[in-house]
């Protein structure tokens, strides 16, 4: 085998590079990549626009850029558009829907990459968090983020049914093979969303949703830390005692950028005779420079004061996480009609092998079908890396009660050794019967 893999990894070579060759869209990408970086979220959504318009965003990547538009304009502050955008995109994912028979097929007998994007479990909760974040940035308390919450709580038991499904499945294909799939199928639900629902819930006075919102984040925080994230989690308990007419201003810092998804190569290797060689997604995780985020204030009196900021999520470490429950189930469907289509290119070469045919011939016969399957599969098994890379790297927060009057604020990001890496523009914040004011500040550093 080891003979027969020298010879085939120069055509391998010629057959990924052919594959690779950079398409319009794949550069669109890496633009709005780029423009992500640099906090350029105004020139994102231009740059979005104009790609849609030039049909760069098929019919079966719509969600990908409703998503991605969504965020862009809920970074830049439009959050009417923002909603607009992301209640369009959940309405057309599928991840928990039924797909089409056609899409099952494609998966199935042709790539990941055939179907409509289909949301990662990651992805679909942080469209509720998304469009909280747009609510609270409206001045929206009532309905709007109440709403969200409640579609969040929901997904997290959609989320662990539709994973055990999938495992049902693609054990009955015969997935169980070469595969080791997770124990537990239990999804880490965003603390950042969590955190969000709690703050909705005590501001309209449903102390029993309330009280479940912040069980459910001490669950999530806790599943955080365990990814080895070091955070104090204390302003949990906070929560339990605050009274919705104490809660005047609630600040959000969303600093960095997000996860994005890459290729893996596996293989090639040899079952039998037959060459297996395909492409795995891989999470390439974001992050922040910021070290802590405060909230700064200059009170109606002249004075002036800050409280500092509770760290609540890391967005590359929770989406990790949770891409790694479906990941088995990529690499099973993705092995399995690896292993399918090579077989049927391989098939003539064993039977020819088996023959009275002459040595030379057999031997390239037998060569002639394993390159055909091995450029075949790498022609056709590239990995689906469409993401939603709009979303930030982290995230911290804090609901504070105000002195009576008018106030202005802003959100400050600092770095390891206290200095400051970006300040917000001065908001106002009201102290007294007005209900809760928000500063929602995002910095991609």
């Amino acid at each position: 085998m080891k003979r027969y893999l020298s010879i085939l990894m120069p055509w391998l070579g010629l057959a990924a590079g052919l594959g690779g060759c950079e398409s319009a869209f794949d550069r669109h990408r890496d633009s709005l990549l780029q423009a992500h970086d640099r906090g350029q979220y105004d020139l994102a959504g231009s740059m979005l626009d104009a790609a849609n318009e030039k049909g760069l965003y098929s019919s079966k990547s719509r969600v990908l850029w409703l998503l991605e538009r969504g965020a862009a304009a809920a970074a830049e502050g439009d959050s009417e558009t923002a909603l607009v955008m992301l209640n369009a995109a959940e309405a057309e994912t599928e991840l928990f829907n039924e797909q089409s028979i056609s899409d099952v097929a494609g998966q199935w007998l042709l790539s990941e990459r055939a179907t409509k994007y289909i949301t990662r479990a990651y992805e679909e909760q942080y469209v509720n968090v998304i469009k909280m974040i747009a609510h609270y940035q409206e001045g929206r308390t009532e309905n709007g983020p109440t709403v969200e919450a409640r579609r969040m709580a929901l997904k997290a038991n959609e989320m662990r049914d539709r994973y055990a499904e999938l495992l049902d499945e693609l054990k009955g294909r015969g997935g169980e093979v070469d595969v080791q799939y997770s124990s537990s199928a239990e999804f880490i639900e965003s603390p950042l969303g969590v955190y969000l629902s709690a703050i909705a819930f005590i501001e309209n006075g449903e102390p029993e949703m309330a009280s479940t919102a912040i069980r459910r984040l001490e669950t999530a925080a806790a599943a955080q830390a365990g990814l080895g994230i070091t955070a104090d989690t204390s302003y949990v308990g906070t929560l339990e005692g605050l009274d919705g007419s104490k809660g005047d201003a609630l600040f959000v810092a969303l600093g960095g950028v997000g996860p994005t998804l890459a290729r893996q190569n596996i293989g090639p290797y040899f079952v039998y005779l037959t060459p297996i060689y395909f492409e795995l997604p891989q999470i390439v995780p974001g992050g922040t420079g910021a070290a802590s985020a405060i909230a700064e204030f200059e009170y109606a009196d002249g004075s002036k004061g800050e409280i500092e900021l509770s760290f609540i999520e890391d967005f590359s470490a929770v989406a990790e996480a949770n891409f790694a429950k479906e990941l088995p189930a990529v690499h099973a469907r993705t092995y399995l009609r690896a292993l399918t289509k090579s077989g049927i290119f391989t098939a003539g070469g064993v039977i020819l092998e088996s023959s009275d045919a002459e040595p030379e011939v057999k031997a390239a016969g037998l060569l002639v079908s394993i390159v055909g399957g091995l450029l075949y599969l790498a022609a056709t098994e590239k990995a689906d890396i469409r993401s939603w890379t709009m979303l930030p790297g982290a995230a911290w927060a804090s609901v504070t009660d105000l002195p009576e009057g008018a106030h202005r604020a802003r959100v400050v990001f600092l770095g390891q050794g206290g200095q400051r890496l970006h300040v917000g523009e001065w908001k106002q914040v009201r102290g007294g019967r007005f209900g809760l004011d928000s500063i929602i500040e995002y910095w991609p550093g």
